[in-house]
C-alpha cells in the first residue's frame, strides 16, 4: 500500500514539475500569437495610410502603420494592440477614432508584421515609449492620445507613467499576466515562472492624465474581476466603465462605447468638437461608473 501511495505521489509530483517546465520554457508562445510578414510585404488598406519605420533602444527595426483621418485633424492616437495577428488586423480598430478627427498610429511588437528583434519585457517597454516619442515628435503641438486593447493595455499604462499623456483609454485591461494566468492555472507558482509579469496595475497607479477603462462583463479571455481590480489604482477624475454583457472582441464596435467616448472627449457625432458634449463622467450613458 505504502509503495503505490509513493508510486502515485512520485508521478504527481514529476507531472507537476513537468507542467510547470513546460509553461516556463514555452510561455513567449502561450502569450504572443506572431505573425509576421516579409519586409517588402504591401498592407491592403482602404483607409489612407503611411508606413513608419523607427529603431529601438538596442536598433531593434520596429515598424507601424500611421492612417489618416479625412477629418480635419485634432492630432493622433496611439494604439497598442492586443497579442494577436499583426497591423493588418488595426484598421477596423481605427476606424472609430479616425472618424473622431484623430490619426491612428498602429505597430506591430517584435516578432510580428515586419518589427523585428529581439523579444524581452523590458525592450516592449522601451519599444512603446519611443513610439510615443516618434508621434509627439511628428504631431509637435497637437493633440496626442493613448489607446491599450487587450496586453497593449500595459505597455499604454507604462507610457502613460513615464510620459506627459493627457488622455489614455483601455480596453479590456489585465491586472498583470500573473494575475490571468493565475485564475486558470490556480495550482501553478506563476509569480516565480513569469518572464513577462506586465504588471499593469503599478503602471498605472503611476499613470498622469485622464484614464478611461472599459471592461465587459463577458469577457471570456480577461476575467472581468481582473480587470475590475485596476480601479483600486485609478484616481478620483479617472473611470472605470463596466460594459455589461460585453466581450472581449466587441468593445470597439459597441456604439454604445463609442458615444461614450465621443462624450468624455467632448466630440460630436461628426467627430468634431461639439458644444453640447462634455469630457466628464456625468454625460456617460453609462450610469454604473464604478471607481
Amino acid at each position: 500500500m505504502m509503495k503505490a501511495v509513493v508510486r502515485v505521489t512520485s508521478v504527481a509530483i514529476f507531472l507537476y514539475v513537468g507542467l510547470a517546465a513546460a509553461i516556463y520554457l514555452n510561455q513567449e508562445k502561450l502569450m504572443f500569437h506572431f505573425a509576421p510578414v516579409p519586409d517588402g510585404h504591401i498592407y491592403a488598406f482602404d483607409t489612407p495610410y503611411d508606413e513608419v519605420l523607427i529603431s529601438g533602444e538596442d536598433s531593434a527595426k520596429l515598424h507601424g502603420v500611421l492612417f489618416k483621418t479625412d477629418r480635419p485633424s485634432r492630432g493622433v492616437l496611439i494604439y497598442y494592440k492586443g497579442n494577436m495577428g499583426n497591423v493588418s488586423w488595426s484598421e477596423q480598430i481605427a476606424e472609430p477614432f479616425l472618424d473622431m478627427g484623430f490619426d491612428v498610429l498602429s505597430m506591430d511588437y517584435r516578432g510580428f508584421g515586419k518589427s523585428r528583434g529581439e523579444l524581452s519585457e523590458a525592450a516592449l517597454l522601451s519599444d512603446a515609449e519611443a513610439w510615443y516619442d516618434w508621434a509627439t515628435d511628428a504631431y509637435k503641438g497637437r493633440d496626442v492620445r493613448v489607446f491599450g486593447y487587450s496586453m497593449g493595455t500595459t505597455f499604454a499604462s507604462h507610457v502613460s507613467a513615464v510620459r506627459d499623456v493627457k488622455n489614455t483609454i483601455l480596453f479590456a485591461p489585465m491586472k498583470s499576466i500573473i494575475d490571468v494566468a493565475e485564475r486558470r492555472y490556480p495550482f501553478l507558482p506563476i509569480a516565480l515562472l513569469a518572464e513577462y509579469p506586465l504588471r499593469n496595475d503599478q503602471k498605472l497607479a503611476r499613470a498622469k492624465g485622464h484614464i478611461v477603462i472599459y471592461h465587459g462583463t463577458n469577457d471570456r479571455i480577461i476575467d472581468y474581476a481582473s480587470g475590475k481590480a485596476l480601479a483600486a489604482v485609478l484616481g478620483p477624475d479617472d473611470s472605470f466603465i463596466t460594459v455589461p454583457g460585453g466581450t472581449h472582441y466587441d468593445l470597439p464596435w459597441r456604439e454604445d462605447v463609442r458615444t461614450d467616448i465621443r462624450a468624455r472627449w467632448g466630440l460630436g457625432f461628426a467627430g468634431l468638437p461639439d458644444s453640447r458634449s462634455q469630457k466628464n463622467a456625468e454625460n456617460s450613458i453609462f450610469s454604473n461608473t464604478a471607481r
